[in-house]
């Protein structure tokens, strides 16, 4: 007996809308569970449970996980530390991938080679050495420091996704810019960084997700200067507050965690349309 095309379809429909579903809520419970966790009480926490709503629902949590952590200056650092780097890292990558992609010149070759080696060495490994180089320039008591410590290696990842996307786009275009009489620079600014938005969107937010996340060298070169410190850095001092019986009051460190999750969420939100579309079309290109 054949069975219906039509109910087969739909039976096969409502199996992945289950399967999706499940995914979904498989993914986003710890995600809520955390998020709620905030408005708990530490005793609330300390008990434990799958309960996800809490019992005693309270904003304090964050004001005093706010004021407990120099919230304040930690956030305004990592805005500075953040988006200089990301800035820095959009202007970098995409001109040195436009150069290594269109032109050719001496060492060509083995700069490629050198970047194509440098992603698959693990960042703990250049953490001392880059400490010491960034101490002995006299840097380490300032963001500067920091801020060129990350952009060294931030721009490796980027270089090579524009590189890919601009394998896509006609070196006629070039031509005609330059029979029109642009530089090399009126190229890459006029024609090129334009037609590559899709791409500028995916390397402004993964530069602005990892450095806003990271945390071990920003913990190195901040350990003799707390007022420098990112908030990857700062948030986890409240682990260090003591609570009324003298125990960690968890309900301010996951106020604090959630707090510093909100700008990266942002960022996402405005870059998420870029994410999928310039992903994809530099694979396609490449």
């Amino acid at each position: 007996m054949t069975a219906n095309p039509k109910l087969y379809r739909v039976a096969v429909r409502a199996l992945l809308y289950m399967i999706v579903a499940a995914a979904s809520v498989i993914a986003l419970f710890p995600i809520a569970y955390v998020f709620m966790a905030s408005f708990k009480t530490t005793q609330e926490l300390l008990a434990g449970g799958t309960r996800l709503l809490p019992r005693d629902f309270t904003f304090e949590n964050y004001v005093n996980a706010w004021q407990a952590a120099n919230f304040s200056r930690y956030t305004l650092n990592s805005l500075l530390y953040a988006g200089i780097v990301t800035m820095l890292t959009v202007l970098f990558a995409t001109m040195m991938g436009y150069v290594f992609q269109r032109k050719s010149f001496p060492g060509k070759r083995f700069m490629l080679g050198s970047f194509y080696f440098s992603m698959f060495v693990a960042g703990a490994v250049t953490i001392y050495p880059v400490f010491i180089i960034v101490v002995q320039a006299g840097l380490h008591r300032s963001l500067l420091g920091l801020i060129l410590a990350t952009l060294g290696g931030s721009s490796i990842l980027t270089t090579f996704l524009v590189i890919g996307y601009l394998k896509g786009i006609p070196k006629e275009l070039d031509e005609s810019a330059i029979i029109d009489g642009c530089g090399t620079f009126g190229v890459y600014a006029k024609v090129i960084f334009p037609i590559i938005t899709p791409v500028v969107g995916v390397v402004t937010l993964v530069t602005f997700q990892s450095t806003w996340n990271s945390y071990m060298l920003p913990l190195a070169l901040t350990l003799t200067v707390p007022d420098n410190r990112p908030l990857s850095v700062g948030v986890t001092s409240l682990a260090y507050v003591s609570g009324p019986q003298g125990g960690t009051q968890w309900d301010l460190l996951i106020a604090g965690t959630c707090m510093s999750i909100i700008p990266i969420a942002i960022v996402y939100l405005w870059a998420n349309r870029f994410f999928i579309g310039g992903i994809t079309a530099g694979a396609l290109k490449g």
